[in-house]
């Protein structure tokens, strides 16, 4: 909350003051026979400048206030003064008081300069000295409830900014809030375009039709795994976590397809134990973009198998990939991990961490209780 407010802030601020304490002041002001549609146009041009300089004198007193707000959230954190506590509280009111004084004294001293001027120009707005019209107990009384009035004005200054403050703070929250939310839904799209590819669905079938006269009981294998995999996909996917141990489910399923498809050039390696299994969830579909990418981006063969390792440490699960550069790799977009990221935002603090660890490319995903 240490944003300033801005200067078109600051006027709606001192715009509200005046409408909601100048009926009372004139109220107080004003004797009861000037209280008339008459007397209130004949002393409108002693009205309107006071008006205009209680205004002025209201921006700035709250750009004071805004000021000493700014310094006082950065030393002491953006809850010290929305706290009910006396150490606020006292502050406030201290606050509230000095510059209630000082408006007080700015205020009769330019409000006098300005009278002497206008009674200058106009001789006949300047009322004939009278002391039966305002006894001296009364213009004290005047007086003392003008000072009290200033001091009210100065506390609803001061509070009117922190709720300014805090209603912007509130739209940024909510436009960060929708702004994850969109990025979650789009994730989730890219996440579903990528596991329902067309691509791995075409090769699973070229495979299938290539198996189906050699082998018939891993064929069935093969058709068994296939629909667990997609039966999981249109499950879970609308998802926010799963347990752990569905998704290492999906994953040796998944394992098994690509297996079969490149023989004994690929694998993946489970190292979670049972219970870490049923005690965490992670974000679904998460583990399968994982494996893809490091299929996706590494080169394979019999004598350099790609293996993928998935293991519990440091409350993380860690996925790596040896690093087998293809010599001719698609370009890696970084989306898929953005993806991951963002979907990691939702739901945790702990960030997804992914990058290059001693030979191994490594993603950290955070195990969610």
């Amino acid at each position: 909350m240490t944003d300033r407010l801005t200067s078109r802030q600051k006027w709606q601020l001192a715009i509200r003051l005046l409408l909601l304490y100048s009926p009372l002041l004139l109220y107080v002001n004003l004797p009861e026979k000037a209280r008339t549609v008459a007397s209130l146009l004949h002393i409108l041009p002693i009205l309107i400048p006071i008006l205009l300089l209680a205004l002025v004198l209201y921006f700035f007193w709250i750009s004071v206030t805004d000021w000493i707000q700014h310094l006082l959230f950065r030393r002491f954190g953006d809850d010290f003064l929305l706290g009910f506590n006396w150490g606020a509280l006292a502050v406030t009111f201290l606050i509230s008081l000095v510059l209630s004084i000082l408006y007080i004294q700015v205020f009769q001293q330019i409000l006098h300069l300005i009278a002497t001027l206008i009674f200058q120009f106009w001789p006949a707005l300047q009322a004939k000295p009278n002391s039966s019209d305002m006894p001296a107990e009364v213009f004290t009384y005047i007086k003392r409830a003008n000072n009290g009035f200033s001091v009210v004005i100065m506390l609803s200054a001061f509070y009117l900014t922190i709720i300014a403050r805090s209603y912007l703070q509130l739209k940024d929250v909510q436009l960060k809030a929708e702004q994850l939310e969109k990025e979650a839904a789009i994730s989730q799209f890219e996440a579903l375009k990528n596991q329902l590819s067309p691509h791995f669905l075409f090769n699973s079938l070229s495979i299938l039709t290539s198996m189906v006269h050699e082998d018939a009981d891993l064929s069935e294998q093969y058709v068994k795994q296939l629909a667990k995999v997609y039966r999981y996909i249109l499950e879970q996917r609308d998802q926010a976590t799963v347990l752990l141990k569905t998704e290492l489910d999906f994953i040796q399923s998944y394992t098994f397809l690509l297996q079969i498809r490149f023989e004994n050039k690929f694998d993946v390696t489970l190292d979670v134990p049972a219970d870490i299994q049923q005690q965490y969830r992670i974000a679904p579909l998460s583990l399968q973009l994982l494996v893809e990418n490091a299929v996706k981006h590494n080169r394979m063969s019999v004598r350099e198998p790609l293996r993928v390792h998935i293991l519990v440490q440091d409350g993380y699960l860690w996925i790596t990939n040896s690093l087998q550069a293809r010599d001719q790799a698609d370009e890696s977009t970084g989306i898929g991990l953005n993806n991951i990221a963002n979907r990691y935002k939702l739901l945790t603090d702990r960030a997804v961490w992914y990058g290059e660890d001693t030979g191994q490319f490594l993603v950290k995903l955070p195990l969610l209780s």
